[in-house]
């Protein structure tokens, strides 16, 4: 379900985010419009510091939020959009679109603009671990960029992706109709998602919408929403093995975790404690 679209990269494409990442010493990617990494620049690990928030500190599931809050303001504005990560960090994130469809987007990032770490972020890290030397030592090590360097960096990125866009350098292969109702459905996933709600969005009668799924994915609109559900909890179990079976039906739109646990355990053939197993801390 993650994989309705297929992208095509020019040569050129690769070569630009490596050269971008070099001069800048960011990381650079480009992300589907499901938020999943498709191309890294050089393709850089995440940085020592972003690998102690994530491993140590907050878990990744506080950037995979965040991530996916920015790509949703990012879209809603169709402009490149800067902030700073909740670790403190700088990044920017621009929509890529084709003939009005969003294919995905490019961010760059993890570079510092203040000296310091942000006290919220190293008081919670001498909370659990006292000493703050590693994460300080690790925050040091990023490149650091003023106000009017970053402003500089950002022109010349919005002119790369200008050029990008306009070089046709991405282009999505598939059935735009389904894409746009797949990312529909992961963007309200803690919804109860209908046929007729889907069908307004896209334009199309309930029919049409029925007729694509069943010929490209060989299932019916409802299997295809409770697989995307279901992916989705099971991402929750790994990445957020504290969270209950409860709280992760909530979370993708169940009310009753009794019948999310049972319908799960129907077309997955495992129940979902059991495969919470696997990940809990217990």
């Amino acid at each position: 379900m993650k994989h309705v679209l297929k992208f095509i990269f020019k040569e050129e494409l690769q070569k630009i985010f490596d050269h971008f990442s070099s001069i800048f010493d960011t990381k650079t990617l480009f992300y589907s419009s499901e938020g999943e990494i498709i191309k890294v620049g050089l393709n850089r690990p995440n940085s020592q510091y972003c690998q102690l928030i994530q491993n140590r500190l907050y878990g990744i599931q506080s950037c995979l939020t965040t991530d996916q809050q920015k790509r949703n303001e990012a879209r809603s504005k169709g402009k490149t959009i800067r902030f700073f990560c909740h670790a403190g960090l700088r990044e920017a994130l621009a929509p890529i679109y084709s003939d009005g469809d969003l294919l995905g987007y490019i961010g760059f990032g993890q570079f510092r603009q203040d000296p310091g770490i942000p006290k919220e972020v190293l008081n919670d890290w001498i909370q659990k671990y006292k000493d703050p030397t590693e994460l300080v030592k690790a925050y040091e090590k990023l490149p650091h960029y003023s106000k009017e360097k970053e402003e500089d960096i950002l022109e010349l990125f919005s002119s790369l992706v200008h050029h990008i866009v306009s070089q046709h350098m991405v282009i999505a292969k598939g059935d735009f109709l389904l894409h746009k109702i797949v990312s529909y459905i992961h963007s309200h996933i803690d919804s109860v998602i209908s046929l007729s709600e889907v069908s307004s969005y896209a334009g199309r009668s309930p029919s049409t919408i029925s007729h694509v799924f069943k010929k490209k994915l060989n299932m019916s609109f409802k299997q295809a929403v409770m697989n995307i559900k279901f992916d989705k909890a099971e991402e929750y179990f790994q990445t957020s093995p504290h969270l209950k079976v409860g709280e992760v039906a909530e979370k993708i739109g169940y009310d009753d975790p009794l019948y999310f646990s049972r319908i799960y355990k129907k077309y997955r053939r495992i129940s979902p404690s059991q495969f919470h197993k696997k990940f809990s801390w217990d």
